[in-house]
């Protein structure tokens, strides 16, 4: 078995195929993590619906006082509700 892959190895065809498949798999492997670095960076948006904003809130900043829908009809102010009783804001999506 050993002079088999010895053998196979000696040619050069074979060398310089697999000398390419690691050359395009390193320079595939270099761009998907560039590309992933760009989008954590907000340098690229992900997509035409991404609507970050690079260091619109830090954490521990207080919410902006919105005015949200109520179910029904009518709006509320956050600030509104602040006074009642803590408020927490869940975003996501239900797809």
């Amino acid at each position: 078995m050993r002079f088999a892959v010895t053998r196979l190895w000696e040619h050069r065809r074979l060398r310089r195929a697999l000398a390419w498949a690691a050359g395009t798999l390193a320079v595939l492997a270099i761009g998907a993590f560039g590309y992933r670095k760009a989008i954590e960076g907000a340098w690229i948006k992900y997509n035409e619906w991404d609507r970050r904003e690079r260091g619109a809130l830090k954490v521990g900043q207080p919410a902006p006082d919105l005015e949200l829908p109520l179910l029904g009809e009518g709006t509320v102010r956050l600030s509104e509700l602040w006074r009642e009783r803590p408020v927490v804001l869940v975003f996501g999506s239900c797809t």
